[in-house]
């Protein structure tokens, strides 16, 4: 026998994700704490790392940020739309069908591949496109590898449209496990800069050096060079679990975001009574009341997570399914928290689930409704 309550919350949205710009502004503050003598980029791909681009742009426009980097230039597109008139930088290379988007937005070009330079400059016909040389020194991924070195300066000696502003490089370590590596890496970034610089006849000044990521800009004040470019710690998240238990005295970043479902459905289940696909929990209580919330894993709660969490003091019970989760211990139909203060940490999630905090704020899904919390 189930006993069920249809809720009625015709007017609150069912599924919320509230980001505090309390926590964000003092991130920021944090990071300009620890590398005060360095500009900041803030990067904001991938929807400002599953937030919410838009619902973010007022924190970006009041907190003196410097630049803003996104993947790809229909990001920096994006950003020009909603009014961000400072830089913009593509970290993430272009298409030659991008090229025309970058003139007409002035977004500023990363070149991470030599055939960029030519092209870009004959397009540019007279104008001055902004760009910053992406060097690869380890990651093995997208940027100029050294050995093109010498195709790169023959080739931006040739492009008088390109204003050199930046050259960066991307640390594959940069946790203090690996300090050896990413310090060699960034001794090996700042010769070849210094290098190109000089080759290129550019004036020190004029050109932004930038290497560091959350985690160098944490722990390696070397890394820290004209710019840093905090990701996920200025959110306030770490790569995993044990990192946040270790290092957060130490750092003091707040996590911004808090999630809040209200039930679609509150209902009495018997003993006996199997939960969600599998039947993957039964009722072991002469009766529990369980409240189904909608959202699943198409929203961002991973279905390795079934049956494994308690969210304050409602477990988990059952499977995860696509749309919706069933939580135990349900009192009423009012909204529950499922992440903020109190609650399991996105990094615990993460490691329940066998992923980490960045992939984890990326899914979370378009149904979700973003507030920012002032």
């Amino acid at each position: 026998m189930i006993d069920s309550t249809q809720t009625n919350h015709d007017s609150a949205p069912p599924v919320t994700l509230r980001i505090h710009a309390d926590a964000l502004r003092h991130n920021l503050a944090r990071f300009r704490q620890l590398a005060p003598r360095s500009k900041i980029l803030l990067p904001v791909k991938a929807n400002a790392y599953g937030c919410g681009l838009q619902t973010l742009f007022p924190v970006f426009q009041k907190n003196d940020v410097d630049v803003l980097g996104v993947a790809n230039c229909n990001e920096a597109v994006e950003l020009r739309a909603l009014g961000w008139q400072k830089p913009v930088l593509n970290l993430g290379g272009f298409f030659r069908g991008n090229i025309q988007s970058i003139l007409d937005h002035q977004i500023s070009a990363s070149i991470t591949d030599l055939w960029q330079v030519n092209e870009l400059n004959a397009a540019a016909s007279g104008a001055t496109v902004r760009v910053h040389l992406k060097l690869d020194l380890g990651m093995g991924r997208i940027g100029i590898r050294q050995n093109e070195l010498p195709d790169l300066v023959s080739a931006l000696k040739a492009a008088p449209n390109l204003q050199i502003d930046g050259m960066f490089t991307h640390f594959p370590h940069s946790g203090p496990e690996a300090a050896p590596f990413t310090l060699a890496q960034n001794e090996n970034f700042v010769r070849i800069s210094h290098e190109l610089i000089n080759e290129l006849q550019l004036e020190r000044g004029s050109v932004t050096l930038h290497a560091a990521n959350s985690y160098s800009a944490a722990f390696f004040s070397q890394t820290h060079h004209d710019m840093i470019r905090p990701g996920i710690l200025f959110y306030g998240y770490y790569q995993s679990e044990s990192d946040r238990v270790q290092f957060n005295e130490r750092f003091g970043f707040r996590p911004a975001l808090e999630l809040v479902a209200t039930p679609i459905s509150v209902r009495t289940l018997r003993r006996g009574d199997g939960i969600s696909y599998a039947s993957l929990y039964h009722v072991t209580e002469e009766q529990e009341t369980v409240a189904v919330l909608p959202l699943g894993y198409a929203d961002g709660i991973p279905r390795a997570l079934s049956n494994q969490i308690t969210f304050g003091r409602h477990p988990l019970r059952g499977r995860v399914t696509m749309d919706q989760i069933i939580l135990g211990n349900a009192e009423g139909t009012s909204p529950i928290r499922l992440l903020g203060e109190g609650l399991p940490s996105l990094e615990y999630w993460g490691e329940l689930s066998h992923s980490f905090s960045y992939e984890l704020m990326s899914h979370l899904g378009n149904r979700i409704q973003r507030v920012l919390v002032d």
